[in-house]
């Protein structure tokens, strides 16, 4: 098992025109990279961010009749973030009365690191032990992108973590160097953890190697959620993985298969994820797998058009959707556990191996 792409870093926005390095240095300090964002940035310039986590806002940019429309720009394309203004005890009451209106969650006084450091490390650990961890699994590189790429770009607005398990490289259906680079490129746009397997393409067995390969990652990743293919593909080895990652899996709470090019028209989901603000990015995704470029199911119009169509059963109507069969779905009471540790120490001694 090879990790080839690793998750990207916790990001914190800075909006401000001071460089407030007080605050910063908690922020980095907690594990984010801090990003800085010119107040005067055009909302409509934000929405090719990354996701983030915290955005730290200046009180001086408050005074600004632009404000409202910038933050509410950073809410849209990041729905999760939290909104700290950085200011101290003498902040006055029109300041606090334009943070409140703006959304602002808390006020932190950027000098004093010891409780900006307490509050970010409790809000972090709150955060990890209540977000999604999400494992997708599929035969051969772009078998995830195509079927649940939405889903997995929405669970990262959601700061949830995402993780991609491929099991083979996709040899038959082209040069497997070149399918190993684009799955890496995608898995990057994502903004997942991409892990790659080496089993044979066409031949991949629903036996004993296959289950123990997941269940390793399994085990290390303690999903919440884990996306798979449907058992309703003529094609053999989305069938074999999907009954592998039945019995690896049979722990994880949340289970949902999604649509391959090659199911069948037993293929009858009763879920659907809205992918209306995503939409665009999937299409980015799909398009890093250039060697595949010319099958019909990969044309923007071909993927655009599907997305639209299974839209319509959503309800309240989204313009865009993904369908999944449910396969398991109980409740985390209580949040999902706390996170796992990272990857490579559950995979032997040495992590897994890298190229």
């Amino acid at each position: 098992m090879t990790e080839l792409c690793s998750w990207p870093a916790q990001t914190a926005l800075l909006v401000a025109d001071e460089p407030y390095p007080t605050a910063v240095d908690a922020v980095r300090r907690v594990g984010f990279t801090v990003v800085v964002v010119d107040p005067e940035t055009p909302a409509e310039q934000l929405a090719g961010l990354d996701p983030f986590t915290y955005v730290l806002i200046g009180p001086e940019i408050l005074r600004r009749d632009s404000c409202v429309e910038l933050l509410e720009a950073l809410r849209d394309t990041s729905p999760i973030a939290r909104f700290l203004l950085l200011a101290g005890q003498d902040v006055d009451a029109p300041t606090l009365l334009a943070a409140i209106r703006a959304g602002v969650q808390e006020v932190l006084d950027p000098h004093d690191q010891i409780t900006l450091l307490t509050t970010l490390r409790i809000q972090v650990d709150r955060a990890a032990r209540t977000r999604e961890r999400v494992l997708a699994v599929g035969a051969h590189p772009d078998d995830v992108e195509i079927g649940c790429a939405g889903a997995l770009l929405e669970h990262r607005r959601q700061g949830d973590r995402v993780s991609v398990l491929t099991l083979s490289r996709g040899a038959v259906g082209g040069d497997a160097g070149d399918r190993v680079v684009e799955a890496t490129t995608a898995a990057g746009l994502i903004g997942a953890q991409l892990l790659l397997g080496d089993l044979p393409d066409t031949k991949v067995s629903a036996g004993i190697d296959t289950i123990s390969l997941i269940e390793a990652v399994i085990a290390a990743l303690e999903p919440t959620t884990v996306y798979v293919h449907s058992p309703h593909d003529t094609h053999q080895d989305h069938r074999a993985v999907h009954a592998a990652t039945m019995s690896a899996a049979r722990a994880v709470p949340t289970m949902m298969a999604y649509q391959s090019p090659s199911a069948n028209n037993r293929f009858l989901p009763t879920a659907f994820v809205p992918i209306d603000r995503v939409v665009r990015l999937k299409l980015r995704v799909l398009a890093c797998h250039a060697s595949q470029a010319g099958r019909s199911y990969l044309d923007a119009d071909t993927v655009v058009s599907t997305a639209r169509y299974w839209g319509r059963h959503v309800a309240p109507p989204a313009r865009y959707a993904e369908p999944f069969e449910v396969l398991r779905a109980i409740d985390h009471i209580g949040g999902p556990p706390a996170p796992a540790a990272d990857l490579a120490p559950s995979l032997g001694e040495e992590g897994p191996d890298r190229e």
